[in-house]
């Protein structure tokens, strides 16, 4: 089930200036938190997608499903464990680096070898998307007959903790997308296997020529996404309601904000996480509080997945670069009126 916003209040004030109102909407804090929550969960799911493209050179369809398999690491620590889910977290990361390794070397390192081309390659991360979604569903359904618990639409509000009244995977979360971003800044430029990551993505064959192992720069890559798309998909569970196709069905969004803030731009698809995530929620949670007449369009709220939809095809007609395109066009742009006014 698609995370869905509901019950959010939307408070205006009205100021009479000049016999006109003028009205001040105010977001409703718990609205705009989990905007931001979600938000920094696409960003860090962004980060990761085109973390793989950068190195592997096709889009990999299969990462939103990483973050399934975190959501039911969760389940499985808070429900069946009776512990806390964050102790799942060192775990989920684990466990979806793993899949990401055994993805790559079973599949796509075997294509490659075998003269398989993007299009190939990419197809295949398709169908191992439907594979992974397929075994999240035995998953769950195996948990529901053994244990007779619920395993669909599911919350795990009740085994987070609260520093005053802030739930802490709000704060956990923020925490968790700084650290990441810091983290892999640290990594692309001042460690060997970063530099090694960004020569392989770009130029492959410079790489390996200049003596990098291009095949385990690839296999850290896919362990290192897979790990940090699961560990994100392991806190949706503790804010929003999720079941197998959780992952899958955020896709949409993490590919919007990868594409916004540039395919091939790691730290735009920071900008376009949150671009994409703040807007999806706000935007829809806004529209449901307008009026046709006197009828509230609260059934705007089913149509929300619309909205990265419509932001990923807006990118691709304007600005395929995304925003990283558009800034390298300003910067030419201005180059060249300062060599055309020294020439005047």
């Amino acid at each position: 089930m698609c995370p869905i916003f509901s019950n959010q209040l939307k408070t205006y004030t009205k100021v009479k200036i000049s016999n006109k109102f003028i009205v001040f909407y105010v977001i409703d804090p718990t609205l705009f938190m989990s905007a931001l929550l979600y938000s920094a969960e696409i960003s860090v799911l962004s980060i990761g997608f085109s973390l793989t493209y950068l190195t592997a050179k096709i889009p990999n369809f299969a990462h939103g499903t990483y973050a399934g398999v975190g959501i039911y690491v969760s389940y499985t620590f808070s429900k069946i464990f009776g512990l806390s889910p964050y102790l799942g977290f060192p775990i989920a990361f684990i466990i979806g680096g793993t899949i990401g390794f055994i993805l790559y070397i079973t599949v796509i390192s075997v294509l490659t070898k075998m003269g398989g081309g993007e299009v190939v390659k990419t197809i295949a991360t398709i169908a191992i998307q439907i594979f992974l979604s397929a075994l999240l569903y035995i998953y769950a359904y195996w948990l529901r007959g053994v244990y007779s618990t619920y395993v669909f639409a599911f919350l795990l509000k009740a085994y987070d903790f609260n520093i005053g009244t802030i739930p802490g995977i709000f704060l956990v979360s923020i925490l968790f997308c700084i650290i990441t971003v810091i983290m892999l800044h640290f990594l692309l430029t001042r460690t060997k296997i970063g530099i090694s990551m960004r020569a392989t993505s770009e130029d492959p064959s410079l790489a390996s020529i200049v003596g990098i192992n291009t095949n385990h720069t690839q296999q850290f890559s896919w362990f290192l996404t897979g790990g940090l798309a699961s560990v994100a998909g392991a806190m949706l569970p503790l804010w929003f309601q999720c079941s197998p196709d959780t992952g899958s069905l955020i896709f949409t969004s993490v590919m919007a904000g990868s594409l916004l803030g540039g395919l091939a731009n790691i730290y735009g698809a920071i900008i376009g996480g949150f671009g994409v995530g703040m807007t999806e929620v706000l935007l829809t949670n806004w529209l449901q509080n307008q009026y046709i007449g006197t009828e509230k369009l609260i059934w705007i709220g089913e149509y929300r997945p619309i909205v990265p939809l419509i932001i990923l095809i807006m990118v691709l007609l304007i600005e395929p670069e995304g925003l990283s395109g558009f800034i390298q066009r300003i910067k030419k742009s201005r180059f060249k009126v300062n060599i055309f006014r020294e020439k005047n």
